[in-house]
């Protein structure tokens, strides 16, 4: 079975002003067509299909051309979960009805995981839900985190699953390796609790041949390719223009396994540019930018002067500013109460102009700060 695996659409997100409905529905409909040619048999859509509980009606538009689309003009089921973004009540509105068109939506925690046969596997749909709600829903006083909630709702289906079919999860969280964590979260992904009492152990999952997983926007792997993220479709923070950004086709039958990546060419590419003011002027782009300026002294009105090169440009800031007052951090407030007056201000320019104050400088300031002590 070939399977598309995907997840963290966020449609109607909007990042630093910008809506990017455009470039998600550019996408989606490449995806549709590329995926023509692919011979795939079903679809994983992981969770956080939408980027707000309340989205706007065009991001319902989209999502409702997207996956009608997907189950008439590709012919597949399509299984869809509801992410820490999604409104879990709203997402599965006529759940039951669209499940007649092979269109699975499960919105809510259930007692029982839905389980969907299809083809000789099976798919078990697991939506998102805080540790709060499935206590109360399972009447399980000992469910204390995250890890202790899916463990819970794991229980039933482990007891009554066949291992000798191919068992699919769909899921969204926070999996880690414990002891060996290499996740890579990013900005845009919102926490689904305080602290680590998110982080769910990929030793639970050890007995399907496949989890699906949504919620971090990087494609990665979590041990092994049993268990993955398929990443977000686009970038949506400054920390993610170094990914790469893909949809998993999955091949499997029982004991083998094979990842294929698929990327789509975005309509805009987001990335961050290191330069000086004078070298960034000289060129032009579409793209959306993060600009990171080298420049020591600040450029009068420097971002709408750049957008009118770059009409997408979506952040400034001077790296050289940046990294002063990363080392002046350093200074504790022990070392702080041991400075002068003069010093102080001293470190205090040094960080603002992000230039040394010469030693005239700081004889006009030794100076001004003896005449106000003679004052007092």
């Amino acid at each position: 079975m070939r399977i598309l695996h995907t997840a963290d659409w966020h449609l109607g997100k909007i990042v630093n002003d910008f809506s990017m409905l455009d470039d998600q529905r550019h996408y989606l409909m490449d995806l549709i067509e590329t995926l023509k040619e692919k011979n795939i048999d079903a679809i994983i859509m992981a969770g956080d299909l939408y980027d707000r509980a309340l989205p706007p009606k065009e991001a319902v538009a989209l999502a409702n051309r997207t996956l009608t689309r997907m189950v008439k003009e590709l012919g597949v089921p399509v299984f869809v979960i509801a992410g820490n973004h999604d409104s879990n009540e709203r997402i599965e509105y006529a759940a039951d009805l669209l499940a007649e068109s092979r269109l699975y939506i499960e919105g809510t925690m259930k007692e029982v995981i839905r389980k969907v046969p299809f083809q000789g596997t099976n798919f078990y749909l697991l939506p998102f839900a805080d540790h709060v709600f499935v206590r109360e829903t399972l009447k399980d006083d000992s469910i204390k985190n995250m890890e202790d909630a899916v463990r819970a709702q794991l229980a039933t289906v482990k007891a009554t699953m066949n291992p000798d079919e191919v068992n699919i999860l769909i899921a969204h969280g926070y999996v880690i390796q414990s002891g060996n964590d290499t996740s890579e979260p990013s900005d845009s992904e919102r926490p689904l609790s305080i602290g680590t009492s998110e982080y769910v152990d990929v030793s639970l999952f050890e007995d399907f041949d496949y989890v699906a997983l949504g919620h971090l926007h990087k494609a990665q792997k979590v041990k092994n390719d049993k268990v993955r993220y398929s990443g977000s479709i686009l970038k949506y923070s400054k920390s993610e223009t170094p990914h790469q950004k893909q949809t998993s086709i999955v091949t499997i039958e029982k004991g083998k396994l094979e990842i294929e990546p698929l990327r789509i060419n975005p309509l805009r590419d987001m990335r961050t540019i290191r330069s000086t003011f004078s070298e960034l002027m000289k060129g032009q782009s579409d793209d959306y930018l993060f600009f990171e300026l080298e420049d020591t002294e600040y450029v009068l009105d420097a971002m709408n002067q750049l957008r009118r090169r770059y009409p997408h440009a979506m952040g400034l800031e001077y790296v050289s500013r940046r990294e002063t007052e990363s080392v002046a951090l350093q200074h504790n407030r022990e070392d702080l109460q041991q400075l002068s007056y003069p010093d102080l201000f001293k470190d205090f320019y040094e960080q603002y102009r992000a230039i040394e104050l010469d030693e005239s400088g700081q004889k006009i300031v030794a100076d001004v700060f003896a005449a106000l002590e003679r004052k007092d």
